[in-house]
Protein backbone atom coordinates (compact mmCIF):
# COMPACT_ATOMS: atom_id res chain seq x y z
CA UNK A 1 0.00 0.00 0.00
CA UNK A 2 1.15 3.22 -0.97
CA UNK A 3 1.42 6.48 1.36
CA UNK A 4 1.96 10.05 1.18
CA UNK A 5 5.13 11.53 1.36
CA UNK A 6 6.38 12.33 4.94
CA UNK A 7 7.59 15.46 5.65
CA UNK A 8 11.11 14.45 7.14
CA UNK A 9 13.27 11.30 6.96
CA UNK A 10 13.22 8.98 10.33
CA UNK A 11 16.81 8.39 9.17
CA UNK A 12 18.81 10.08 6.46
CA UNK A 13 20.77 7.25 4.07
CA UNK A 14 22.56 9.82 1.53
CA UNK A 15 25.77 8.83 3.20
CA UNK A 16 24.95 5.21 3.26
CA UNK A 17 24.40 5.32 -0.33
CA UNK A 18 27.43 7.60 -1.49
CA UNK A 19 29.33 4.88 0.14
CA UNK A 20 27.43 1.75 -1.02
CA UNK A 21 27.09 2.75 -4.89
CA UNK A 22 30.76 2.66 -6.08
CA UNK A 23 31.28 -0.78 -3.53
CA UNK A 24 28.29 -2.52 -5.64
CA UNK A 25 28.91 -1.47 -8.88
CA UNK A 26 31.94 -2.75 -8.95
CA UNK A 27 30.46 -6.53 -8.05
CA UNK A 28 30.47 -8.62 -11.24
CA UNK A 29 27.31 -10.21 -10.97
CA UNK A 30 24.12 -7.55 -11.86
CA UNK A 31 21.86 -9.59 -10.08
CA UNK A 32 23.97 -9.67 -6.79
CA UNK A 33 24.02 -5.95 -7.40
CA UNK A 34 20.36 -5.35 -7.34
CA UNK A 35 19.76 -7.74 -4.68
CA UNK A 36 22.27 -5.33 -2.31
CA UNK A 37 20.01 -2.32 -3.85
CA UNK A 38 16.84 -3.97 -2.87
CA UNK A 39 18.73 -4.16 1.07
CA UNK A 40 18.98 -0.37 0.63
CA UNK A 41 15.52 0.26 -1.20
CA UNK A 42 14.19 -1.63 1.98
CA UNK A 43 16.00 0.47 4.09
CA UNK A 44 15.47 4.11 2.89
CA UNK A 45 11.39 2.73 2.37
CA UNK A 46 10.65 2.09 5.77
CA UNK A 47 12.67 5.18 7.16
CA UNK A 48 10.62 7.03 5.07
CA UNK A 49 14.19 8.80 3.34
CA UNK A 50 12.37 9.78 0.02
CA UNK A 51 15.28 11.25 -2.10
CA UNK A 52 17.74 8.39 -0.79
CA UNK A 53 14.58 5.94 -2.23
CA UNK A 54 14.52 7.37 -5.26
CA UNK A 55 18.09 7.24 -5.94
CA UNK A 56 18.04 3.53 -5.55
CA UNK A 57 15.05 2.99 -7.41
CA UNK A 58 16.64 4.51 -10.30
CA UNK A 59 19.93 2.76 -9.81
CA UNK A 60 17.96 -1.00 -9.85
CA UNK A 61 16.36 0.19 -13.11
CA UNK A 62 19.34 1.49 -14.63
CA UNK A 63 21.39 -1.30 -13.84
CA UNK A 64 18.92 -3.95 -15.19
CA UNK A 65 18.39 -2.02 -18.48
CA UNK A 66 22.53 -2.04 -18.84
CA UNK A 67 22.22 -5.82 -18.63
CA UNK A 68 19.09 -6.24 -20.46
CA UNK A 69 17.06 -8.00 -17.92
CA UNK A 70 13.73 -6.89 -19.09
CA UNK A 71 12.09 -9.39 -17.46
CA UNK A 72 13.28 -9.14 -14.59
CA UNK A 73 12.37 -5.38 -14.44
CA UNK A 74 9.38 -6.45 -15.39
CA UNK A 75 8.76 -8.82 -12.04
CA UNK A 76 10.39 -6.00 -10.12
CA UNK A 77 8.06 -2.97 -11.05
CA UNK A 78 5.09 -4.97 -9.89
CA UNK A 79 6.59 -5.90 -6.57
CA UNK A 80 8.30 -2.88 -5.69
CA UNK A 81 5.07 -0.47 -6.39
CA UNK A 82 2.98 -2.94 -4.15
CA UNK A 83 5.24 -3.18 -1.14
CA UNK A 84 4.22 -1.76 2.19
CA UNK A 85 4.77 1.85 2.95
CA UNK A 86 5.67 2.73 -0.34
CA UNK A 87 6.02 6.24 -0.94
CA UNK A 88 3.70 7.99 -4.19
CA UNK A 89 6.66 9.96 -4.78
CA UNK A 90 9.18 6.76 -5.02
CA UNK A 91 6.53 4.75 -7.50
CA UNK A 92 6.64 7.73 -9.55
CA UNK A 93 9.80 8.12 -10.17
CA UNK A 94 10.38 4.01 -10.36
CA UNK A 95 7.79 4.21 -13.50
CA UNK A 96 9.22 7.26 -15.00
CA UNK A 97 12.64 5.70 -14.97
CA UNK A 98 11.29 2.77 -16.72
CA UNK A 99 9.44 4.64 -18.96
CA UNK A 100 12.61 6.82 -20.08
CA UNK A 101 14.36 3.69 -20.39
CA UNK A 102 11.87 1.94 -23.09
CA UNK A 103 12.54 3.44 -26.10
CA UNK A 104 16.04 1.16 -25.87
CA UNK A 105 13.52 -1.89 -26.87
CA UNK A 106 13.81 -2.20 -30.77
CA UNK A 107 10.34 -2.14 -32.04
CA UNK A 108 11.53 -3.41 -35.16
CA UNK A 109 12.74 -6.91 -33.32
CA UNK A 110 9.42 -8.85 -32.53
CA UNK A 111 10.95 -10.47 -29.22
CA UNK A 112 12.15 -6.59 -28.02
CA UNK A 113 8.60 -5.43 -28.88
CA UNK A 114 7.04 -8.07 -27.23
CA UNK A 115 8.78 -7.45 -24.10
CA UNK A 116 7.69 -3.49 -24.88
CA UNK A 117 4.44 -4.21 -24.92
CA UNK A 118 4.79 -7.07 -21.58
CA UNK A 119 6.27 -3.81 -19.94
CA UNK A 120 3.77 -1.26 -20.73
CA UNK A 121 1.04 -3.42 -19.52
CA UNK A 122 2.41 -3.93 -16.46
CA UNK A 123 3.50 -0.34 -15.82
CA UNK A 124 -0.88 0.09 -16.97
CA UNK A 125 -1.79 -1.87 -14.40
CA UNK A 126 0.00 -0.69 -11.30
CA UNK A 127 -0.68 2.63 -12.23
CA UNK A 128 -4.06 2.13 -12.71
CA UNK A 129 -6.42 4.31 -10.69
CA UNK A 130 -3.47 5.72 -8.79
CA UNK A 131 -3.75 9.97 -9.66
CA UNK A 132 -0.17 10.10 -8.64
CA UNK A 133 0.70 8.28 -11.67
CA UNK A 134 -2.28 9.69 -14.08
CA UNK A 135 0.43 11.06 -16.72
CA UNK A 136 2.35 8.25 -17.07
CA UNK A 137 -0.04 5.78 -17.54
CA UNK A 138 -1.61 7.70 -20.34
CA UNK A 139 2.27 8.23 -21.68
CA UNK A 140 2.33 4.93 -21.82
CA UNK A 141 -1.40 3.97 -22.80
CA UNK A 142 -0.54 6.52 -26.29
CA UNK A 143 2.87 4.38 -26.68
CA UNK A 144 1.02 1.18 -26.20
CA UNK A 145 -1.70 2.77 -29.14
CA UNK A 146 0.70 3.86 -31.53
CA UNK A 147 2.16 0.37 -31.45
CA UNK A 148 -1.26 -1.47 -32.43
CA UNK A 149 -1.64 0.96 -35.20
CA UNK A 150 1.73 0.96 -36.48
CA UNK A 151 3.10 -2.41 -36.13
CA UNK A 152 -0.55 -4.52 -36.12
CA UNK A 153 -2.30 -2.29 -38.00
CA UNK A 154 -5.33 -2.92 -35.29
CA UNK A 155 -6.98 0.63 -35.16
CA UNK A 156 -9.98 -0.60 -33.21
CA UNK A 157 -7.23 -1.89 -30.43
CA UNK A 158 -5.50 1.72 -30.83
CA UNK A 159 -8.82 3.56 -30.03
CA UNK A 160 -9.90 1.62 -27.27
CA UNK A 161 -6.72 2.01 -25.62
CA UNK A 162 -6.23 5.75 -26.26
CA UNK A 163 -9.67 6.88 -25.68
CA UNK A 164 -10.39 5.04 -22.63
CA UNK A 165 -8.26 8.09 -21.22
CA UNK A 166 -9.95 10.62 -19.30
CA UNK A 167 -7.10 13.27 -19.56
CA UNK A 168 -9.39 16.03 -19.18
CA UNK A 169 -9.96 15.10 -15.57
CA UNK A 170 -6.22 15.01 -14.96
CA UNK A 171 -4.86 17.33 -12.44
CA UNK A 172 -0.65 17.10 -13.21
CA UNK A 173 -1.30 17.36 -16.93
CA UNK A 174 -0.45 20.32 -18.18
CA UNK A 175 -3.39 21.96 -20.10
CA UNK A 176 -1.39 22.12 -23.65
CA UNK A 177 -0.65 18.13 -23.24
CA UNK A 178 -4.22 17.50 -22.54
CA UNK A 179 -5.24 19.17 -26.08
CA UNK A 180 -2.25 17.16 -27.85
CA UNK A 181 -4.13 13.85 -26.19
CA UNK A 182 -8.08 14.88 -26.81
CA UNK A 183 -7.07 15.98 -30.90
CA UNK A 184 -4.83 12.56 -30.88
CA UNK A 185 -8.19 10.54 -29.35
CA UNK A 186 -10.34 12.68 -32.09
CA UNK A 187 -7.72 11.94 -35.02
CA UNK A 188 -8.34 7.95 -33.80
CA UNK A 189 -11.61 8.06 -34.13
CA UNK A 190 -12.26 10.15 -37.48
CA UNK A 191 -9.97 7.50 -38.66
CA UNK A 192 -12.45 4.53 -37.75
CA UNK A 193 -15.51 6.75 -38.99
CA UNK A 194 -17.05 6.70 -35.73
CA UNK A 195 -17.96 10.59 -36.13
CA UNK A 196 -20.03 10.56 -32.97
CA UNK A 197 -17.73 9.93 -30.81
CA UNK A 198 -15.63 11.98 -32.31
CA UNK A 199 -18.25 14.56 -31.90
CA UNK A 200 -18.69 13.61 -28.39
CA UNK A 201 -14.54 14.09 -27.82
CA UNK A 202 -14.36 17.31 -29.63
CA UNK A 203 -16.37 18.95 -27.08
CA UNK A 204 -13.55 18.77 -24.02
CA UNK A 205 -12.24 21.61 -25.84
CA UNK A 206 -13.25 24.93 -25.95
CA UNK A 207 -11.59 27.14 -29.29
CA UNK A 208 -11.30 30.17 -26.42
CA UNK A 209 -8.79 28.22 -24.67
CA UNK A 210 -6.67 27.57 -27.47
CA UNK A 211 -4.39 30.61 -27.18
CA UNK A 212 -1.33 31.51 -24.69
CA UNK A 213 0.74 28.48 -24.91
CA UNK A 214 3.32 26.82 -27.17
CA UNK A 215 1.54 25.11 -30.26
CA UNK A 216 -1.87 27.08 -29.47
CA UNK A 217 -2.11 28.03 -33.00
CA UNK A 218 -1.29 24.31 -34.43
CA UNK A 219 -3.76 22.89 -32.11
CA UNK A 220 -6.23 25.64 -32.96
CA UNK A 221 -6.05 24.87 -36.92
CA UNK A 222 -5.74 20.86 -36.33
CA UNK A 223 -9.11 21.45 -33.87
CA UNK A 224 -10.98 22.69 -36.38
CA UNK A 225 -10.00 21.08 -38.97
CA UNK A 226 -11.57 18.26 -37.52
CA UNK A 227 -14.29 19.91 -36.53
CA UNK A 228 -14.95 20.90 -40.42
CA UNK A 229 -14.16 17.01 -41.30
CA UNK A 230 -16.86 15.81 -38.46
CA UNK A 231 -19.05 18.72 -40.01
CA UNK A 232 -19.09 17.72 -43.53
CA UNK A 233 -19.47 14.46 -42.78
CA UNK A 234 -23.26 15.57 -41.59
CA UNK A 235 -23.71 17.77 -44.28
CA UNK A 236 -23.94 21.11 -41.59
CA UNK A 237 -22.99 23.14 -44.33
CA UNK A 238 -23.53 26.38 -42.06
CA UNK A 239 -20.91 25.38 -38.80
CA UNK A 240 -18.22 24.12 -42.07
CA UNK A 241 -18.01 28.03 -43.12
CA UNK A 242 -18.28 29.28 -39.44
CA UNK A 243 -15.09 27.05 -38.47
CA UNK A 244 -13.50 27.28 -41.72
CA UNK A 245 -13.75 31.37 -41.73
CA UNK A 246 -11.83 30.87 -38.00
CA UNK A 247 -9.55 28.84 -39.73
CA UNK A 248 -8.48 31.36 -42.35
CA UNK A 249 -7.77 33.94 -39.30
CA UNK A 250 -4.84 31.75 -38.30
CA UNK A 251 -1.57 33.09 -39.28
CA UNK A 252 -0.29 29.31 -39.84
CA UNK A 253 -2.93 28.88 -42.58
CA UNK A 254 -2.71 32.09 -44.45
CA UNK A 255 1.40 31.70 -44.80
CA UNK A 256 0.27 28.35 -47.02
CA UNK A 257 -1.74 30.35 -50.04
CA UNK A 258 -2.22 27.07 -51.78
CA UNK A 259 -4.56 25.74 -48.71
CA UNK A 260 -5.79 29.12 -48.45
CA UNK A 261 -7.46 29.65 -51.32
CA UNK A 262 -8.66 26.40 -51.26
CA UNK A 263 -10.58 27.42 -47.88
CA UNK A 264 -11.73 30.56 -48.87
CA UNK A 265 -13.18 28.78 -52.65
CA UNK A 266 -14.78 26.06 -50.12
CA UNK A 267 -16.16 29.28 -47.92
CA UNK A 268 -18.18 30.23 -51.20
CA UNK A 269 -19.39 26.85 -51.94
CA UNK A 270 -20.35 25.90 -48.67
CA UNK A 271 -22.09 29.20 -48.24
CA UNK A 272 -24.41 28.79 -51.13
CA UNK A 273 -24.83 25.23 -50.21
CA UNK A 274 -26.43 26.21 -46.31
CA UNK A 275 -30.36 25.95 -45.84
CA UNK A 276 -31.58 29.98 -46.15
CA UNK A 277 -32.35 31.41 -43.00
CA UNK A 278 -31.43 35.24 -41.42
CA UNK A 279 -28.47 33.84 -40.15
CA UNK A 280 -27.00 32.21 -43.78
CA UNK A 281 -28.15 35.57 -45.24
CA UNK A 282 -26.15 38.18 -43.34
CA UNK A 283 -23.31 35.49 -43.38
CA UNK A 284 -23.11 35.54 -47.16
CA UNK A 285 -23.85 38.35 -47.42
CA UNK A 286 -20.65 39.49 -45.21
CA UNK A 287 -18.64 36.76 -47.29
CA UNK A 288 -19.78 39.05 -50.07
CA UNK A 289 -18.61 42.52 -48.70
CA UNK A 290 -14.99 41.09 -48.15
CA UNK A 291 -12.81 41.64 -50.17
CA UNK A 292 -10.41 38.77 -49.23
CA UNK A 293 -12.69 36.73 -51.77
CA UNK A 294 -13.20 39.41 -54.19
CA UNK A 295 -9.42 39.70 -54.52
CA UNK A 296 -8.27 36.24 -54.29
CA UNK A 297 -10.69 33.34 -55.63
CA UNK A 298 -11.87 33.41 -59.19
CA UNK A 299 -14.25 35.84 -60.36
CA UNK A 300 -16.73 33.28 -61.92
CA UNK A 301 -16.76 31.41 -58.67
CA UNK A 302 -17.14 35.13 -56.77
CA UNK A 303 -20.42 35.54 -58.99
CA UNK A 304 -21.82 32.70 -57.03
CA UNK A 305 -22.52 34.70 -54.26
CA UNK A 306 -23.73 37.66 -56.23
CA UNK A 307 -26.59 35.48 -57.65
CA UNK A 308 -27.89 33.96 -54.48
CA UNK A 309 -27.54 37.37 -52.86
CA UNK A 310 -29.86 38.88 -56.15
CA UNK A 311 -33.47 38.99 -56.41
CA UNK A 312 -34.01 37.04 -59.59
CA UNK A 313 -34.46 33.37 -60.88
CA UNK A 314 -31.50 31.02 -61.25
CA UNK A 315 -32.32 28.88 -63.71
CA UNK A 316 -30.17 25.31 -63.11
CA UNK A 317 -29.02 24.60 -66.60
CA UNK A 318 -27.66 27.95 -66.71
CA UNK A 319 -25.51 27.00 -63.74
CA UNK A 320 -24.24 23.64 -64.96
CA UNK A 321 -23.16 24.53 -68.03
CA UNK A 322 -21.34 27.30 -66.54
CA UNK A 323 -20.18 25.76 -63.50
CA UNK A 324 -19.36 22.18 -64.60
CA UNK A 325 -15.80 22.41 -65.14
CA UNK A 326 -15.33 23.61 -61.65
CA UNK A 327 -17.57 21.41 -60.23
CA UNK A 328 -15.88 18.26 -61.60
CA UNK A 329 -12.55 19.44 -59.81
CA UNK A 330 -13.77 20.36 -56.70
CA UNK A 331 -14.18 17.50 -54.24
CA UNK A 332 -17.09 19.16 -52.44
CA UNK A 333 -19.38 18.49 -55.52
CA UNK A 334 -17.88 15.05 -56.28
CA UNK A 335 -20.73 13.83 -53.66
CA UNK A 336 -24.12 13.55 -55.07
CA UNK A 337 -25.49 14.66 -51.60
CA UNK A 338 -24.41 18.02 -52.30
CA UNK A 339 -24.58 18.26 -55.94
CA UNK A 340 -28.09 17.47 -55.20
CA UNK A 341 -28.73 19.76 -52.58
CA UNK A 342 -27.26 22.90 -54.84
CA UNK A 343 -30.16 22.14 -56.83
CA UNK A 344 -32.61 22.38 -54.09
CA UNK A 345 -30.87 25.78 -52.94
CA UNK A 346 -31.22 27.35 -56.07
CA UNK A 347 -35.14 25.84 -56.08
CA UNK A 348 -35.64 27.35 -52.59
CA UNK A 349 -33.97 30.75 -53.63
CA UNK A 350 -36.22 30.92 -56.54
CA UNK A 351 -38.97 29.91 -54.77
CA UNK A 352 -38.82 32.72 -52.00
CA UNK A 353 -38.21 34.89 -54.94
CA UNK A 354 -41.62 33.94 -56.67
CA UNK A 355 -43.39 35.11 -53.35
CA UNK A 356 -41.94 38.56 -52.54
CA UNK A 357 -43.02 39.45 -56.48
CA UNK A 358 -46.39 36.98 -56.63
CA UNK A 359 -50.07 36.69 -54.99
CA UNK A 360 -51.10 33.97 -57.50
CA UNK A 361 -49.64 31.99 -59.39
CA UNK A 362 -50.89 28.75 -61.62
CA UNK A 363 -49.15 25.35 -60.58
CA UNK A 364 -47.66 25.04 -64.15
CA UNK A 365 -46.58 27.96 -64.24
CA UNK A 366 -45.06 28.01 -61.42
CA UNK A 367 -42.85 24.34 -62.08
CA UNK A 368 -42.04 26.14 -65.89
CA UNK A 369 -40.06 28.51 -63.66
CA UNK A 370 -38.60 26.15 -61.64
CA UNK A 371 -37.79 23.57 -64.53
CA UNK A 372 -39.81 21.33 -62.09
CA UNK A 373 -42.75 18.47 -62.63
CA UNK A 374 -46.32 19.83 -61.24
CA UNK A 375 -45.61 17.48 -58.13
CA UNK A 376 -42.62 18.47 -57.47
CA UNK A 377 -43.17 21.96 -57.32
CA UNK A 378 -45.52 21.48 -55.12
CA UNK A 379 -43.31 19.19 -52.90
CA UNK A 380 -41.12 21.86 -52.55
CA UNK A 381 -44.10 25.10 -51.82
CA UNK A 382 -44.97 22.14 -49.38
CA UNK A 383 -41.08 22.19 -47.84
CA UNK A 384 -40.83 25.35 -47.63
CA UNK A 385 -44.39 26.12 -46.20
CA UNK A 386 -43.23 24.06 -42.89
CA UNK A 387 -40.06 25.15 -42.54
CA UNK A 388 -41.37 28.79 -42.07
CA UNK A 389 -39.79 29.95 -45.35
CA UNK A 390 -42.19 31.12 -47.35
CA UNK A 391 -46.29 31.40 -46.15
CA UNK A 392 -48.65 29.61 -49.14
CA UNK A 393 -51.70 28.47 -49.62
CA UNK A 394 -52.61 25.30 -52.28
CA UNK A 395 -55.97 24.83 -53.98
CA UNK A 396 -55.44 21.84 -56.11
CA UNK A 397 -58.93 22.23 -58.06
CA UNK A 398 -57.93 25.22 -59.14
CA UNK A 399 -54.25 24.42 -59.75
CA UNK A 400 -53.15 27.84 -57.91
CA UNK A 401 -51.20 28.56 -55.28
CA UNK A 402 -51.91 32.20 -53.58
CA UNK A 403 -48.97 33.65 -51.43
CA UNK A 404 -49.12 35.27 -48.22
CA UNK A 405 -46.53 38.51 -48.18
CA UNK A 406 -44.67 37.96 -44.60
CA UNK A 407 -43.10 40.86 -43.36
CA UNK A 408 -39.85 41.42 -44.15
CA UNK A 409 -36.73 44.04 -44.17
CA UNK A 410 -34.56 44.16 -46.99
CA UNK A 411 -35.01 40.32 -47.27
CA UNK A 412 -34.99 39.57 -43.92
CA UNK A 413 -37.46 37.82 -42.15
CA UNK A 414 -36.72 39.95 -39.58
CA UNK A 415 -39.76 42.77 -38.55
CA UNK A 416 -39.58 46.32 -38.86
CA UNK A 417 -41.04 48.65 -35.84
CA UNK A 418 -43.71 49.59 -37.61
CA UNK A 419 -44.58 45.40 -38.36
CA UNK A 420 -44.22 44.59 -34.27
CA UNK A 421 -46.45 47.26 -33.40
CA UNK A 422 -48.90 46.06 -36.36
CA UNK A 423 -48.34 42.78 -35.10
CA UNK A 424 -49.65 44.07 -30.97
CA UNK A 425 -52.12 46.06 -32.35
CA UNK A 426 -53.60 42.54 -33.79
CA UNK A 427 -52.85 41.29 -30.78
CA UNK A 428 -54.76 43.20 -28.55
CA UNK A 429 -57.84 43.96 -30.82
CA UNK A 430 -57.99 40.17 -30.66
CA UNK A 431 -57.85 39.93 -26.67
CA UNK A 432 -60.07 42.62 -26.72
CA UNK A 433 -62.69 40.75 -28.91
CA UNK A 434 -61.90 37.82 -26.31
CA UNK A 435 -62.35 39.69 -23.51
CA UNK A 436 -65.68 40.98 -25.20
CA UNK A 437 -67.07 37.46 -25.53
CA UNK A 438 -66.55 36.32 -22.35
CA UNK A 439 -68.35 38.84 -21.07
CA UNK A 440 -71.24 38.04 -23.40
CA UNK A 441 -71.61 34.18 -22.10
CA UNK A 442 -70.97 36.07 -18.23
CA UNK A 443 -74.07 37.77 -19.13
CA UNK A 444 -75.64 34.78 -20.44
CA UNK A 445 -75.39 32.77 -17.77
CA UNK A 446 -76.07 34.77 -15.29
CA UNK A 447 -79.68 35.51 -17.35
CA UNK A 448 -80.49 31.61 -17.52
CA UNK A 449 -79.57 31.77 -13.16
CA UNK A 450 -82.20 34.22 -12.99
CA UNK A 451 -84.37 32.97 -14.98
CA UNK A 452 -83.90 29.60 -13.26
CA UNK A 453 -84.15 30.75 -9.96
CA UNK A 454 -87.76 32.87 -10.40
CA UNK A 455 -88.64 29.52 -12.25
CA UNK A 456 -87.90 27.21 -9.09
CA UNK A 457 -90.11 30.24 -6.85
CA UNK A 458 -92.82 29.67 -9.07
CA UNK A 459 -93.54 26.28 -8.53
Amino acid sequence: MSREDPLKAEKDYSATLDEQFPLIEKLPDYKTAIDKYLVLEKQTRQSSDLSSSKRVLVRIVETLVSNEDWEYLNDLVVLLSKKHGQLKSSIQTLVKTVIDNLDQLNEDKKKELDLKIKLIETIRTVTDKKIFVEVERAIVSRTLSKIYLSKFDDLDKAVEILCDLQVETYSLMPFSDKVEYILEQIELTLKKGDFGQAKILSRKILLKALKGFDKAELYKSIYLKYLIEISIHENDYITIVKNTLLLIEIPLIKDNKSDYLGYLVSIVYYIVLSPYDPHQNDLINKIKNNSIFSKSIDAKIYKLLEIFTTNELILWSNIESLYKQDFEQSTIFKSETNYKNLQKRIIEHNLRIINKYYHFIKLDRLAYMLQLSVDESERYVSELVNKGMITAKINRPQGIIKFHKSKTVDGDSRASDNDINELLNDWCYDIDKLLEEVDSIGHLINKEEMMHGIKQRAH
